[in-house]
C-alpha cells in the first residue's frame, strides 16, 4: 500500500502553498480534489483516499521526484513487474529464468548508475523466489537464492553510495538520496525475513546478527533526519529495535513516530496499512521500555 501521507508531506515540503498543490493535481486529475480531503490526507496517516485521488497524487509525486535511474532499466523493471502480475501465465518460470540470463550479461555494461539498477533488479528477482522455496522446504535452493539476492543488493548499494560520494565531492546535484539507500537496506533485511517462516522471523539469531552488523538502523535515522514525516520508517525502526532489545533506539524511534504524527503517542492508534503497535507482539519489549520511562 502506497504511503500517501509521506508522499504528500514530501510534495508540500518543496515550499508549495496549498493553492499550488491543488493546481498541480488539477493538471493531472481534472475532476480535482476537495481541499478538505487533501488536508485530511496531510494530517492523518489513517485517512484513506479513493483510487482516482491516490493515482493522481502518486503521478504528481513521480513527476516531482523522478527516478534517478536510466529509462531502459526502469522499463526492464516494469516488464518484470507485469510478468509477475500474470498469474495465469503458464511460462512464467521459464520467462524469469530467461530474464536472469539476459541480466547476467547486460549487468556488465553501461555506467555505474545503470549497473546499480540492474544489480537491484536482479536481487529483486532472487528475493521474490524466497517465499516459494521456503514454503516448499527447499532449504538448499533457498540459501542459494538468499545469498544471491544479498550479493546483488550489496553491489548495488556500493555503486550508489560511490555515486553519491562522488557527486558530493564534485559539488554536483546529488541524485542518490538517503531514502534510496534505505530502500536497499530494507530489501536486504527482507532477504533475512522472507527466508524464515512467520513464527521464526522475530526470534531467529541470524536476524539479530544482521541488525547488529548492518547499518539498517543508522540508515533509518538518516532518512528521518531529512524526512521526519516518514512514519513507516520510524515504525519499522521501533519494531526492529524492540526485536534487538535496544532501549536507546526504541526511545529514538518512538519519539520519531510522534514527530511524524502525534497520533502515534497512542499505542492503539491504527494508521492506514498497519495494525496498532499494541496488537503486534514484536513491539512488546519496546512498549514495556517506553512505558517504564514514562512512569
Amino acid at each position: 500500500m502506497s504511503n500517501l501521507y509521506s508522499k504528500i508531506h514530501r510534495l508540500k515540503a518543496q515550499g508549495w502553498t496549498w493553492e499550488t498543490f491543488l493546481q498541480k493535481i488539477d493538471l493531472i486529475y481534472p475532476a480535482g480534489i476537495d481541499p478538505k480531503t487533501l488536508y485530511a490526507l496531510h494530517r492523518k496517516p489513517h485517512h484513506q483516499a479513493n483510487n482516482q485521488i491516490s493515482k493522481a497524487i502518486l503521478e504528481l509525486h513521480d513527476q516531482q521526484f523522478p527516478s534517478p535511474f536510466p529509462a531502459d532499466t526502469q522499463a526492464l523493471l516494469n516488464i518484470y513487474n507485469r510478468l509477475l502480475s500474470c498469474k495465469k501465465h503458464s511460462g512464467i518460470d521459464q520467462d524469469i529464468k530467461d530474464f536472469l540470463v539476459f541480466l547476467a550479461s547486460d549487468i556488465n555494461f553501461g555506467d555505474n548508475l545503470r549497473r546499480a539498477r540492474l544489480h537491484w533488479l536482479k536481487a529483486d528477482i532472487h528475493l521474490d523466489q524466497l517465499p516459494t522455496l521456503r514454503n516448499n522446504g527447499q532449504s538448499q535452493a533457498l540459501a542459494v537464492q538468499k545469498e544471491l539476492a544479498l550479493e546483488h543488493y550489496q553491489q548495488s548499494y556500493q555503486l550508489l553510495e560511490g555515486i553519491k560520494t562522488q557527486q558530493q565531492k564534485s559539488q554536483q546535484a546529488v541524485t542518490i538520496d538517503d531514502f534510496t539507500l534505505y530502500k536497499l537496506q530494507q530489501n536486504m533485511l527482507a532477504c533475512h525475513l522472507n527466508s524464515l517462516h512467520a513464527d521464526q522471523r522475530y526470534t531467529d539469531q541470524s536476524l539479530k546478527h544482521y541488525l547488529n552488523h548492518s547499518n539498517f538502523i543508522q540508515s533509518s535515522k538518516r532518512v528521518l533526519h531529512t524526512e521526519p514525516y516518514q512514519w513507516i520508517i520510524a515504525r519499522n525502526g521501533l519494531r526492529f529495535s524492540s526485536i534487538n532489545s535496544n532501549k536507546a533506539d526504541c526511545e529514538f524511534f518512538y519519539q520519531a513516530l510522534i514527530i511524524a504524527n502525534s497520533a502515534f503517542a497512542d499505542f492503539n492508534y491504527a494508521p492506514n496499512g498497519a495494525p496498532p503497535i499494541m496488537q503486534s507482539t514484536e513491539f512488546k519489549w519496546a512498549i514495556q521500555q517506553i512505558n517504564e520511562g514514562i512512569q
